[in-house]
């Protein structure tokens, strides 16, 4: 008997943080093991986060859920946008997830004015906004700098990216029967066609989640996909009194 009936692993995305998966931890039971990953190179500078590579994020998720299988009956895989990529990845080869939530995955992706626009602003620091887009970029954003420009030294994380994006476009992957995919009506990054292939080429359940970008999410959208994480979490804890 392992100790633990449900386990939780929350995986974000590329220059993010584990910041953005708080307002779903506060509310979980106490009975599930959470394990809020913060993957190489990030939660430092951007010297370390240059020198990250995809090998490193994979190697970490997967390690991770290795031994949250030790001690779990369920593992339930919550990410946010390169984060589920990751995951996808670690489950086709370990077969490890019992469910799955994944969010704004960047199965396509597209570099809009806004997107530019955000991440630029986002970095200046003496920059005042209230605008709730640019807001958010900065609460998650897991990469610091002394000045706006080193960020323009970080290339080679993104190549990495695109890499992994091409990389699970050619895999038809197996995932959970609870698989959930939420994407972003006003996403800067991710396009529509990752909806189409989420619904088309993996045949999973999706949802628009109205008003929201990449990294805002609307008090009301997060109130949804906390929802489904709690629901998720709440069927297979109860398999054991059935």
């Amino acid at each position: 008997m392992k100790p633990y009936r449900v386990g939780i692993i929350f995986v974000h995305g590329i220059q993010g943080s584990s910041r953005q998966f708080e307002h779903i931890i506060a509310h979980l039971p106490e009975s599930v093991l959470v394990q809020n990953l913060t993957l190489p190179g990030h939660g430092a500078t951007t010297k370390e986060f240059r020198s990250s590579r995809a090998e490193q994020w994979l190697d970490a998720v997967e390690k991770e859920c290795i031994e949250l299988e030790k001690q779990c009956e369920h593992i339930v895989y919550a990410a946010h946008s390169m984060g589920c990529l990751l995951g996808l990845m670690t489950h086709e080869k370990l077969k490890c997830f019992s469910g799955m939530l994944l969010l704004c995955c960047p199965f396509h992706i597209r570099f809009t004015w806004r997107c530019i626009k955000h991440a630029v602003l986002a970095s200046l620091k003496n920059y005042k906004t209230d605008d709730p887009f640019i807001i958010a970029e900065r609460e998650v954003s897991g990469v610091s700098a002394r000045f706006a420009a080193e960020y323009l030294l970080c290339a080679r994380p993104f190549i990495e990216l695109l890499k992994l994006i091409r990389r699970a476009r050619r895999i038809r992957f197996a995932v959970p029967s609870d698989t959930l995919f939420f994407f972003s009506e006003l996403d800067e990054i991710v396009g529509a066609m990752s909806v189409y292939h989420a619904q088309n080429r993996l045949g999973t359940n999706t949802k628009l989640l109205n008003g929201c970008g990449h990294n805002y999410f609307t008090e009301a959208a997060k109130a949804e996909i906390r929802e489904a994480v709690l629901d998720m979490v709440e069927k297979f804890e109860s398999e054991k009194n059935a």
